[in-house]
């Protein structure tokens, strides 16, 4: 573990979570899938950076969070609540967020989550729109479900924006 004040945890994490967090969008609104490789590589990167970034007993701590919201997220997946691919992201994700700022998340994510779907049905209703959209399963073939991904990784990148630019 390093000891460097000059970096500020927030903005790294900020800077290797953004690919993630738009991987997880795009293509759960394409594929209605958040690939195993996009969750696996949000994880380890935390893995690897969050020993550097923290004191050992916080790193541990974030790490145990994403082993609890695995095993919730396993149990939600199996009573067919959310889709796998949501549960393992929402897991990779936990050791970004600090316990402290749960609640705070969990408001965020609820404002999101009116956002994203109203936006998303609202772009599917728009005609012109519709053709372009045929190849995207969230907007053509899924038009009942929605894909999560989006508002977890919108929730994620907006989080982590708040904490490395709010001064």
């Amino acid at each position: 573990m390093v000891d460097n004040m000059s970096l500020d945890p927030a903005l790294v994490l900020l800077i290797v979570a953004t690919p993630f967090c738009l991987m997880a969008a795009v293509t759960d609104l394409k594929s209605m899938k958040i690939l195993n490789k996009t969750n696996l590589g949000l994880f380890l990167s935390f893995v690897i950076l969050g020993f550097f970034l923290f004191p050992l007993d916080q790193y541990g701590l974030r790490l145990s969070q994403a082993a609890v919201m695995l095993a919730a997220g396993f149990v939600l997946t199996s009573l067919g609540m959310m889709g796998g691919g949501d549960s393992k992201f929402i897991a990779a994700m936990a050791p970004y967020i600090a316990l402290q700022d749960a609640m705070g998340f969990l408001f965020l994510l609820s404002a999101l989550s009116l956002i994203t779907v109203a936006a998303h049905r609202g772009i599917g209703a728009i005609k012109p729109m519709q053709s372009s959209l045929a190849g995207w399963k969230s907007w053509s073939t899924e038009k009942r479900k929605f894909p999560f991904g989006v508002t977890l990784g919108i929730a994620l990148f907006a989080y982590l924006c708040l904490k490395a630019f709010r001064g």
